[in-house]
C-alpha cells in the first residue's frame, strides 16, 4: 500500500512538471518577445510580456551604430510599443531587447519605405550576470 502511494504522488509530480514545461515560451524563458510588421508598410509592433518588473531595455540602431530609438522599461509586467520608421534611410537595422534573462536581437530591412522582420534573422543569448540594463550596457 505504502509503495502504490509513493508511485502515485511520484506519478502526480510528473504530470504535473509535463503540465507546467508545456506553458513556457518556445525560447525556453519566462520572457515572451512578439516582434511583427503592422499593417503599415514601414511600422512594427513590438510586444513584451513576463517582465517580472525587471529592468528592460529597448533600442533600435542602424549598421553604423546610430541610435534610432531607445527606451528602459521599469516595473512593468507587459509593455508594447509601435516603432514607425517611416522617413528612416533604406539599409539594415538591430532591434536589440535587453532583459534579465536574455538579450534578443531582431534584424530588420528597411527598403523603399517597405519594413521586412525576418524571423530567421533572430538571435538569442542569455544575459550575463552584472550586466546594468538602466545604461543599455
Amino acid at each position: 500500500m505504502k509503495k502504490q502511494i509513493s508511485l502515485f504522488v511520484a506519478m502526480l509530480l510528473l504530470g504535473t512538471a509535463t503540465v507546467f514545461a508545456n506553458q513556457l515560451p518556445p525560447n525556453g524563458n519566462s520572457l515572451i518577445v512578439s516582434i511583427e510588421k503592422s499593417d503599415d508598410l514601414a511600422s512594427l509592433d513590438l510586444r513584451l510580456a513576463n517582465l517580472e518588473k525587471q529592468g528592460t531595455f529597448v533600442e533600435l540602431r542602424d549598421m553604423q551604430g546610430n541610435t534610432w530609438f531607445s527606451q528602459y522599461v521599469w516595473r512593468k509586467h507587459g509593455y508594447a510599443k509601435k516603432l514607425n520608421l517611416k522617413g528612416m534611410p533604406d539599409g539594415n537595422y538591430l532591434l536589440s531587447i535587453r532583459h534579465s534573462e536574455a538579450t534578443i536581437v531582431q534584424m530588420l530591412n528597411l527598403s523603399n519605405g517597405v519594413l521586412t522582420v525576418e524571423k530567421h534573422q533572430r538571435m538569442e543569448v542569455p544575459t550575463q550576470p552584472g550586466k546594468d540594463l538602466a545604461k543599455g550596457k
